[in-house]
C-alpha cells in the first residue's frame, strides 16, 4: 500500500439574491472582506500516517455579520489534484455549530471514502446555508458532481442548489 498525500479543498461560497456568487473563500483567499468567513488554511496532505481524528481545515461562518447581501452560503469539497474520491482511504466532512473541540450541533456529515456514490468523482456539495423571512436555514445536500475544478462546482451550486 503506498501513502500518497491527498489535497481535499473546502470552499465557501456567498451568494446574492439573484444567485450572483458575491465571495469565494477558500485557500487562495482565506477571508471574506469584511472578516465574517474565515478559512484555516491550505492542508496539502491530508493525515498521511492515517486518520488522526482532527480537523484538516475549518471554514468558520459569522451568520450575524454576512454582508447583508448574501442570501445563500454554499459549503463545497474539491480535489486539488483531481483524485478520485473512491481511492481515498479516509475522509469524512461536517457542518457544525461551534468550534472544533465544542461541537455544539452537527448539521451534517459525510464518509466520502465508504461511500460508494462518491467513487469516480473529485467534487461535491456539502450544503447550503439560506436566508427565509431573516432566519438562516441549512439544506444538507451531500451530492457528488461531475466538476473538476472550483470554478465549475460554483456555477453548478448556482444551476441546482440555490
Amino acid at each position: 500500500v503506498t501513502k500518497e498525500a491527498v489535497d481535499l479543498d473546502g470552499s465557501c461560497i456567498l451568494y446574492d439574491s439573484n444567485k450572483n456568487a458575491t465571495e469565494v473563500i477558500y485557500f487562495g483567499n482565506l477571508k471574506s472582506k469584511n472578516g465574517s468567513v474565515k478559512h484555516s488554511g491550505d492542508d496539502l496532505t491530508g493525515d498521511v500516517n492515517g486518520d488522526d481524528g482532527l480537523d484538516n481545515e475549518v471554514i468558520t461562518v459569522d451568520f450575524g455579520n454576512l454582508e447583508s447581501n448574501v442570501e445563500h452560503v454554499a459549503l463545497v469539497l474539491n480535489s486539488y489534484k483531481g483524485q478520485d474520491f473512491g481511492t481515498i482511504p479516509f475522509a469524512s466532512i461536517r457542518i457544525y455549530e461551534g468550534t472544533p473541540t465544542n461541537v455544539r450541533e452537527v448539521f451534517a456529515k459525510y464518509d466520502i471514502a465508504n461511500d460508494a456514490s462518491f467513487k469516480g468523482h473529485v467534487a461535491m456539495v456539502m450544503g447550503v446555508f439560506y436566508k427565509r423571512n431573516g432566519e438562516w436555514k441549512f439544506n444538507a445536500i451531500g451530492d457528488a458532481t461531475a466538476d473538476r475544478k472550483l470554478q465549475q462546482t460554483i456555477e453548478t451550486v448556482k444551476q441546482k442548489y440555490l
